[in-house]
Parts: C-alpha cells; structure tokens; sequence
C-alpha cells in the first residue's frame, strides 16, 4: 500500500483591495496578480481615481462560431487578461472546441482554438465526442492550469475532466492529463467556478457530480498541481457549481447553483478551518432559478456578486456587507427572450472585470472601478 504524506492544514490566501495577499495577516510575496499598471493602458489611477470607469468588449471570435459559452477569467504577472470558453455550432457538438484570448488593456485579441475533442482523446488515449466547460487559473509559480470536461457516451452526467499546464502564460498547452477522482467508473465530474488559492501554495478547485446523486465538492491540489483529495460540501441532491468566497485564512463562504424545480433559494454553507469541514445548509435572501453564479470580495465586509435574477434573460450586479443579505444595484443585462449567463470574475487593482455568455453567441466583458462601484452601491470611498 501506498502511504502519501499528509497535508498541511488548508487555508485561504486572501486578496485585499490593493492586490496584496495576506495570510494569518503576514504578508507573502509569492502571487502577486498585477505587477505592471502601464500594461494597462488606462489613464487613471485604477483605484482611487474619483473618476468613473465603465466599459464593455464582445471579445471577437471567428464569425462561423454560432455558439459560445462558459467562460473562464484569469490575470497574467503583466496584468493582461486570458479568458477561455467553448464554442462552435452548438453546445454538445463534436466541433465543439475550448476557444482562448488575451486582453492587453486595450483589446482582446481574435480567439483561437487551444483544446479540441481530439487532443484530448489523443492525450488520455481515450475516445472522446465532446468537451464543455473550461477553467483557467494561474498557480504561484506562474504556470496556468487548464481544466476541460470531456464526455466520451451519453451526457454531461458521463464527463470526467482533463488537465492541462501551460509554463508560458498560454502560448502553449502541455499533454492532457485525466483526473482519476474515483477507483471505478471516475465519471460525472463538472467544473464550472474560479478555483482558489491556498497558503501553501497549492489550490482548491470547485466541482460537482451530476450523474444519479447531484452534488458540489472541493478538490485539493498541491503547489505542483497534482490533485491531493476532495471534500463533499453536502448532499442536497440538487446543488451544483458552487463558487467559494474566502473571508480569512479560514473562513469562507460558498454559494450553490440551485438545480432543483421546486425549491430555489440562493443556498450558502460556511467553513471556519479552511475547507476541511462544512456547515448544514442555509439560504441568503436571494433566489436562485438553476443559473450560474460569481462572487468576489472587494474589501472587509465588501462583497460582490455577479447572478441572474429570475431566468437568464436578466444578469445582475448584487453587493452585500455579510453575504447573506444581499441587494441588486446594477442591471448588466435585461433582455426578455435573450441569454446572458454563466458569469466570471476577478478584482484586482481597484478594477473589477466580468466576463458573461452574451446571448449565447459571444463571450462579453465588462469591466468597471471602484469609483463607479461604490457610486452605484451607495458604499461610502473604499478604506485605505
């Protein structure tokens, strides 16, 4: 039998509103997300400018694509942005591909495809009919790390998921590597939500299964990437893609899809030793009709979160002081009969940027500072 080392004690490395990371309130140096203002391009000071920033990008893809969705967000040492999502003619198709761009500040290049069905059956020697949701994150050593979920047969509910390593921000992708999370039919494991830092270096990442029970869980992986364990958050049977929100080095929120038909509070469970166990359940004063969600601290006591009210057709901006009592300030998007889903997020600098399906056809990005945040929040200038 294989004995593996323990690991250490798991706590969250928490982001504050100047960029910097804290744990147990210590300083580190070893991820810092933004290292170069000039990069990108804006003519402010992004934090505590007393100007007002709000713009909004379609990042361009070929026009063929008809179909996109599910994007992930994430910061390079050099402050631009990548993003990855999927497209093609239509989800579920076998010219489905995993699509990626950069946003230098300025523009988000024209996206190329990175990761198709049949790299990933190359890679695991597997046959493989369709890829879905990606996500993106960059590890402490400046390595990205890909995730796809991948189905062979029949549905979602029968997708495992692929990890890739990129060591040069995104121009290349390593071999495909498939999660082994369970000793028997290791299927119906779906990622959707940012993954989240840890103080050692390593990195939890938000899943959840969906084939005969549904449910959300953590998977913990090392500084090196190499998946250590995973944690069940519960057993609802009807919550999926949950999105975790650390408040301290141990503290944090996560906040679960509702997937059920007949019953659609906006649940959140908490943890107070870093992830290792979970409370019972209990809901927010938000609803939540089985639609993706993001969430982000801006500061102590300043939350954000980007969701859906009601269907798809309405995305909106929502802040809360305790994250369980939350208010809608801001309506990004408000068209009946459209689709404005699946949002990602990531604050850094003083800037907030949102990345969203955008009537299924386009990825959208909006981005907006602190200034205009705290004037549309009602908060007060943000502590320095």
């Amino acid at each position: 039998m294989l004995y593996l080392p323990k690991p250490s004690d798991p706590k969250f490395v928490i982001q504050n509103k100047n960029n910097q990371y804290y744990i147990n309130y210590n300083q580190v140096n070893t991820h810092n997300k933004l290292n170069n203002y000039n990069s990108l391009n804006r003519n402010y000071s992004p934090e505590f400018s007393s100007q007002e920033l709000f713009e909004s990008f379609i990042i361009p893809q070929p026009t063929f694509l008809a179909a996109a969705h599910s994007a992930a967000l994430e910061i390079l040492p050099n402050g631009n942005l990548i993003a990855t999502w999927f497209a093609g003619s239509h989800e579920g198709k076998p010219d489905v591909k995993i699509w990626q761009s950069i946003f230098d500040g300025r523009k988000w290049e024209l996206a190329h495809p990175i990761i198709t069905p049949a790299k990933i059956a190359h890679d695991t020697d597997q046959y493989i009919r369709k890829v879905g949701n990606p996500l993106v994150y960059r590890s402490i050593d400046n390595h990205l790390h890909l995730f796809v979920v991948s189905v062979g047969l029949g549905g979602w509910s029968g997708s495992s998921l692929t990890q890739f390593i990129s060591k040069d921000l995104g121009k290349t992708w390593g071999v495909g590597h498939k999660l082994i999370l369970s000793p028997f039919l290791n299927i119906s494991t779906l990622i959707r939500t940012k993954a989240i830092t840890l103080a050692d270096g390593g990195f939890y990442l938000p899943v959840y299964h969906e084939f005969m029970r549904t449910y959300p869980e953590l998977l913990r992986f090392d500084k090196t990437g190499k998946f250590i364990s995973q944690t069940r958050l519960n057993s609802h049977n009807s919550l999926v893609q949950p999105a975790i929100l650390p408040i301290t080095p141990n503290y944090a929120y996560a906040f679960m899809r509702n997937h059920t038909r007949n019953d659609n509070p906006l649940y959140y469970q908490t943890t107070n030793d870093g992830g290792v166990s979970w409370t019972k359940l209990a809901s927010t004063n938000l609803s939540n009709q089985d639609t993706s969600l993001a969430v982000e601290m801006v500061e102590s006591s300043q939350y954000l979160m980007v969701h859906n009210m009601g269907g798809r057709d309405k995305l909106s901006l929502a802040v809360s002081n305790d994250g369980i009592n939350w208010r809608d300030i801001y309506l990004l998007e408000n068209t009946p009969h459209e689709e404005f889903s699946y949002p990602a997020i990531q604050i850094h600098a003083g800037i907030v940027d949102i990345l969203y399906t955008w009537k299924r056809s386009n990825i959208k990005h909006v981005e907006f500072n602190l200034s205009w945040l705290n004037q549309h929040s009602g908060y007060s200038r943000c502590k320095t």
